[in-house]
């Protein structure tokens, strides 16, 4: 979807019938249509197509003859089998770059095994760093691996469109879900390698960093971020409680660590006395970083996400009202174009077969015997 934003015509292949597994990951949905796929899948175009049929096979090979990028996310192995690994297909199309996104990589003793995003997340140990201290590990809210591994694709295809400029010559890339999250864990791995000290669970707190954090007001929770001695001083003077800048307990970040339950007690204490609205504007009145914990309906109505733009409206056949998020980039103050809906399973599988040169007696027995619709 990314690549396809930035322009790229992209065709989606798909099973015949059922489609892609997320149009069945519902509810939350709109007018029967799921959410998560709504939100992944414009600007491509559906191909609906039996890759288990020689007549199948032979469509996507002379798909990828034609193609700039081939992306797949089947397990290691499974289009080795068919004849359609990145081995099979360079022979005809010398340029072509192809990306494959798998579970754990394609090498080592997990190369073969199927992953989800909290699979990976707890495998991976990122579970066991999120919820707080005593209780269970949570997972993420957010799809963090997918995002985040497809994101590592684009810019891996991005980079091998460069290249082959003054090469000519494809390349295979590839990333993982498990190889993201060893990415995202970065700083947690160097350190425990530095101190052999395993990371733990610590709610909205950050281990090295304090005061940044969540914290109690009057009413609604308020997280506060004084990531560096200045910001510190700040706090604790719109705070009123500008002892605690000069107290030896809290003259450094590496005291204030060492001392982050009690420096939490006595924050508490006189955020306790206001509501968070009240210290959110003050403290942002005093560049301060904070804020509330808000909802999705809160971010919908923000002034400051009306204000960016994020959101734009893409009529669909089913949804006359949708709205879909633009990439989180701007080009010279516009974000990208979205020219086409979230596609019907096979929705442009006519279309496709017609600029591949197949004629319309062809297509109509292809769909006969099952191998597009």
């Amino acid at each position: 979807m990314v690549l396809g934003d930035m322009g790229a015509d992209v065709i989606k292949v798909e099973r015949p019938g059922q489609g892609d597994d997320t149009r069945q990951w519902a509810p939350p949905a709109w007018n029967g249509e799921s959410a998560m796929f709504l939100s992944l899948n414009r600007n491509k175009r559906s191909l609906a197509v039996d890759l288990d049929t020689n007549e199948g096979r032979e469509i996507v090979v002379a798909l990828a003859n034609r193609a700039d990028v081939l992306v797949e996310t089947f397990r290691p192995g499974s289009l080795d089998k068919r004849g359609l690994d990145y081995e099979d297909l360079k022979e005809a199309n010398p340029g072509l770059i192809y990306c494959s996104i798998s579970a754990y990589g394609r090498v080592g003793p997990l190369h073969e095994a199927a992953g989800y995003d909290p699979v990976v997340s707890a495998r991976a140990g990122i579970m066991s760093l999120t919820g707080h201290p005593g209780g269970p590990p949570t997972r993420l809210g957010i799809s963090a691996l997918d995002l985040g591994a497809s994101l590592w694709a684009t810019i891996g295809v991005l980079s091998a469109l460069v290249s082959r400029r003054e090469t000519g010559k494809g390349c295979r890339i590839d990333t993982s879900l498990y190889e993201t999250a060893a990415w995202l864990l970065s700083y947690h791995i160097v350190g425990y390698l530095g101190s052999g000290v395993v990371p733990q669970r610590s709610g909205t707190a950050v281990a090295f960093i304090a005061p940044y954090e969540t914290f109690s007001t009057a009413d609604e929770d308020l997280f506060i971020a004084a990531a560096n001695d200045n910001l510190f001083r700040a706090l604790v003077e719109v705070l009123g409680i500008d002892d605690l800048a000069s107290d030896p307990r809290f003259a450094s970040n590496p005291q204030r660590v060492l001392n982050r339950v009690e420096l939490h007690r006595l924050i508490e204490a006189r955020l306790r006395e206001r509501s968070a609205r009240d210290w959110e504007s003050r403290l942002l009145d005093a560049s301060i970083p904070c804020s509330r914990i808000q909802t999705i309906a809160d971010l919908v109505s923000d002034p400051q996400f009306l204000a960016v733009e994020m959101l734009s409206n893409l009529p669909h056949p089913l949804i006359p009202n949708l709205q879909l998020l633009d990439l989180p980039v701007s080009r010279d103050g516009k974000r990208t174009h979205h020219r086409l809906t979230p596609p019907a399973v096979g929705g442009q599988t006519a279309e496709i077969l017609r600029e591949m040169g197949y004629g319309d007696e062809r297509i109509e027995s292809l769909r006969q015997l099952g191998v597009v619709n």
